[in-house]
């Protein structure tokens, strides 16, 4: 698979102030960069290339390896008009969309009343059929709403069965001024921004214990 098994690695890097912003918007550069980190290191390399199509994407952007490596891999497109909007915040749709693809999900049946007639309703679907994604209480699934960052840190980990707690970190984790240990995302965005080796029991959903906190990898 496309996907990076069982090893830990932080997805999700700070800013250079040093804040994490868990409620920002999370645009569909970032959300390529999060794809882009969590490919196995042998499909990076297969797919790893500098060029691509876009016409709002010049080849110093920081984010342009991980998008035309994705495009490349055929998990991310532009729109009609030729062009990627990389800073523009993305919606729930394409989020799903990006997962389906980069984790070759199949066809399912509609689970939401909302997506019936909407262009990503096969991947929504999928996505949500594999816990990349899921819908609100009332049963919608809102697929033009923008997800924030600890929103798509916790699809992430729940999607890559990932989750610490309190009693799990570890004295060394990286800790940001704006990820307090009050807030509800607290943990999920640790888990996102940290690099760790870890302990559990061996099945699923288990509260991992992590044993040492490593260097991140260098893309």
């Amino acid at each position: 698979g496309l996907m990076k098994e069982g090893h830990h690695v932080a997805y999700i890097a700070g800013y250079s102030d040093g804040t994490v912003r868990p409620l920002d918007a999370i645009t569909r550069e970032e959300a390529a960069v999060i794809f882009y980190r969590l490919l196995s290191d042998e499909s990076r390399m297969i797919y790893f290339s500098t060029t691509q199509p876009f016409c709002d994407v010049g080849g110093a952007r920081w984010s342009n390896d991980e998008i035309a490596t994705l495009y490349g891999a055929k998990i991310i497109q532009g729109d009609s008009d030729g062009c990627f909007k990389p800073g523009e915040p993305i919606t729930r749709a394409e989020f799903a969309t990006i997962a389906a693809k980069f984790d070759q999900l199949g066809e399912t049946e509609n689970k939401f009343p909302d997506v019936e007639n909407h262009w990503a309703k096969s991947y929504i679907n999928a996505s949500a059929e594999k816990g990349w994604i899921n819908g609100y209480g009332d049963g919608t699934f809102r697929p033009d709403s923008i997800i924030i960052r600890c929103e798509a840190m916790k699809l992430i980990n729940e999607a890559l069965d990932r989750r610490v707690n309190g009693a799990g970190l570890h004295k060394d984790a990286v800790q940001w001024p704006d990820n307090t240990p009050d807030k509800w995302y607290y943990e999920i965005v640790l888990e996102a921004t940290n690099t760790h080796d870890y302990e559990r029991a061996n099945k699923p959903k288990s509260i991992e214990t992590w044993t040492k906190i490593k260097d991140n990898p260098v893309w």
